[in-house]
């Protein structure tokens, strides 16, 4: 298997991790695979924070897409106070329902993707700003080199044995 050089990088928005909630934050994520570490750059207007991670570390990486949790909640709360307004006719009631539901709609068709890699103490999250197959060749590369990374020596070994043979 080839690596493809073009997805040897990335950016996007970052994101913090809470629990199992991913909250977006300010300034611009990048991610770089460099020999056998990966090197996060998270810059903002005041700040930049630099990481690298062992890829052989690497557990899993994640890519997904999810509803904007924040106006989900807050829909579904405007849309139970504006319930009142169906039976008591009133206009501003009826405006909040209406807005309840539009968030929901909003909340659900307009889902964000990210791309999760997970090692055993931290999780870098990476909110996609660009087309999905960008941080699909990323996220394979990244699974290949740790593969690599972590195959046992033996089966190394075994096989340039094999190879010298056939030849």
């Amino acid at each position: 298997m080839r690596i493809n050089q073009n997805a040897v990088e990335i950016s996007g928005t970052p994101a913090q991790v809470w629990g199992n909630v991913l909250i977006p934050t300010n300034g611009n994520m990048r991610l770089k695979i460099a020999g056998d570490v990966l090197q996060s750059t998270h810059k903002t207007w005041l700040e930049k924070r630099e990481s690298w991670t062992r890829i052989q570390n690497i557990d899993s990486v994640e890519i997904m897409e999810a509803p904007i949790y924040p106006l989900l909640a807050i829909g579904s709360f405007l849309s139970f106070l504006g319930l009142r307004g169906l039976f008591d006719v009133n206009i501003f009631l009826l405006f909040l329902l209406f807005l309840g539901i539009s968030l929901i709609l909003f909340a659900i068709l307009k889902k964000r993707r990210y791309l999760a890699v997970m090692s055993h103490r931290n999780t870098i999250a990476v909110f996609m700003n660009k087309p999905p197959e960008v941080y699909q060749q990323f996220a394979m590369n990244l699974m290949l080199i740790s593969r690599q990374l972590n195959a046992p020596v033996n089966s190394q070994s075994q096989n340039r044995q094999s190879h010298t043979q056939a030849a």
